[in-house]
């Protein structure tokens, strides 16, 4: 294939390795538990980033825009990795992992394979609708935090949503917060394109 497309694979293949190196070293170390197990949403957009890489698709194209970039920078913002050593392994793949998340659909978009739509932010809300209340449930079953709808990550501001809003409340808070931060991607996406549009027209 084209170096553009290796390029694109390793990029989206390097995440998962990184997430399969982790469960390796923690089953190793006896400390595999359900906490350990990538279902985070951000888990969940690496896994999507190599299917988009395989196989390009719209679906998974707008849920790597929205979530993917959203979820990163949140993670990279408000690390969440408190409980393990600053230079420890998990800490390093956590960065490496959320950067290349954001890496993999910026190159597809600064290349124009990938171009989001407004109209189609219905795909990552049915996602998100699907998801959401399967990790609620999976954490009440298994005492985990995924998607952190549980409890609010420690040092973010889903913190300040839960002590104004009390706890399941701030979820409501939460939820409009990711939407309105999509639609301003959207909106500030789409802005962006037609005065790049323009340049070119002048050019």
């Amino acid at each position: 294939g084209s170096p553009r497309r290796t390029m694109m694979l390793i990029v989206a293949t390097v995440p998962p390795v990184l997430l399969i190196s982790q469960v390796c070293f923690m089953i190793s170390a006896g400390m595999f538990n359900p906490t350990w197990w990538r279902l985070h949403a951000c888990n969940l957009c690496e896994y999507l980033g190599l299917v988009y890489a395989l196989r390009p698709n719209r679906f998974s194209g707008e849920v790597l825009f929205t979530l993917g970039i959203g979820g990163a920078a949140a993670a990279l913002l408000f690390p969440n990795w408190y409980y393990c050593p600053a230079w420890s392994w998990p800490v390093l793949c956590g960065f490496t992992e959320h950067s290349l998340i954001i890496t993999f659909i910026a190159m597809q978009m600064h290349a124009r394979d990938f171009v989001p739509r407004l109209r189609d932010i219905w795909m990552p809300a049915l996602f998100v609708g699907i998801y959401a209340p399967a990790a609620y449930a999976f954490n009440a079953r298994f005492g985990t935090n995924f998607a952190f709808v549980t409890t609010p990550s420690p040092g973010s501001p889903l913190e300040t949503m839960a002590g104004v809003f009390g706890i399941p409340g701030y979820i409501i808070p939460y939820t409009l917060t990711v939407f309105a931060i999509w639609t301003v991607m959207y909106v500030f996406w789409g802005a962006w394109m037609r005065r790049s549009r323009q340049k070119d027209a002048v050019h």
